[in-house]
């Protein structure tokens, strides 16, 4: 691992490497978000700009994929999710490289996490705050990506929680292209599982059990070669769990394998199939003896990486017997 300065003047909250992963940006309670680029020949981060980007704590970022061009989203504590897109025109450092498209503003409470969609769903992001409404936006026009719609509203609590009480919110689309478009959404101490029904609207579909604490992080892995779906979770109770998730269909067969073995058939007949979820807690593990902050998947969804209160990044990977180990632990204080 090596540190390089960031030049936030504040808590970082968000990191996210682009597609290729020769891009990271940083979002900070300074109020201001980052773009570095990789160096190839010095493999060093440099700064590529630097703007204010919020009136408030900027605590999630995300990157569209990049067959939609270089685009941003960030969501923060002013409310807000706003959509940046890179004007390769602008010199770096201006201050000016990055235009703003659009700003979203529905929500009545601070906001915590928003993720653009897998590109197979088109141009779609969700977030998630503090008023506990999960709200769903689209660029219906490819060609004039300042304009976004909210199309799906999901109350997640009755209430939402008091300002004054710690609070936390999450959520990760899952990434299969092969499967019928669901979220997992975590709201305080629960972690849910939405999918959009064949009215378009989204239903609960199951939760992933065994929180003691609230829920600081999940990610859905990429099932790249499996018959079945990972997700991981990071809590405030010291643990980062591994849940297997399949689909089956009426005949008992698992979903993914049928459309594994018949495409075209299944994608024919899955409209009229309604697979139900079998939810199972692979593994949990307590090795950061602290607050797990953050959990996120490799491309390929074969290794998980964690990082907690104590400081250190592990590496986890499956063996032979579908048990997950830790292979390596990272410092990250130099």
């Amino acid at each position: 691992m090596r540190p390089f300065d960031s030049g936030h003047e504040d808590l970082i909250h968000d990191v996210a490497y682009d597609f290729y992963g020769r891009f990271v940006a940083t979002c900070s309670s300074d109020q201001h978000i980052k773009v570095f680029k990789l160096d190839k020949e010095t493999t060093k981060w440099e700064l590529s700009d630097s703007w204010k980007a919020h009136n408030s704590s900027i605590v999630s970022i995300d990157w569209a994929s990049p067959e939609y061009g270089r685009i941003i989203a960030s969501a923060s504590y002013d409310k807000t999710v706003k959509i940046w897109e890179e004007n390769p025109d602008q010199e770096e450092n201006s201050g000016r490289r990055w235009n703003k498209l659009c700003t979203l503003n529905d929500s009545n409470g601070s906001l915590y996490s928003v993720k653009f969609a897998p590109s197979h769903l088109g141009l779609r992001l969700a977030c998630i705050g503090n008023d506990g409404i999960l709200r769903i936006y689209d660029a219906l026009e490819p060609s004039d990506l300042r304009s976004w719609t909210l199309t799906t509203e999901i109350k997640t609590l009755q209430t939402p929680p008091a300002n004054n009480l710690q609070s936390d919110f999450c959520l990760s689309w899952c990434p299969s292209r092969f499967s019928t478009e669901k979220l997992a959404v975590c709201v305080l101490d629960q972690a849910l599982i939405y999918q959009r029904g064949k009215d378009n609207k989204f239903q609960i579909i199951g939760k992933l059990l065994g929180h003691k604490g609230l829920v600081r992080s999940i990610s859905w892995a990429p099932s790249i070669g499996r018959w079945y779906q990972l997700i991981a979770t990071g809590c405030k109770d010291g643990k980062v769990r591994i849940y297997k998730l399949t689909e089956r269909l009426a005949n008992g067969e698992s979903a993914s394998e049928s459309s594994n073995n018949m495409l075209d058939d299944f994608a024919q007949d899955k409209e009229s199939l309604e697979p139900s979820l079998e939810i199972e807690l692979l593994s949990e593990h307590d090795d950061h003896k602290s607050e797990v902050w953050s959990v996120s998947w490799n491309l390929t969804g074969t290794i998980l990486s964690s990082a907690g209160e104590d400081g250190k990044v592990r590496l986890w990977k499956s063996t032979y017997s579908n048990e997950f180990k830790c292979m390596s632990v990272i410092n990250a204080q130099q």
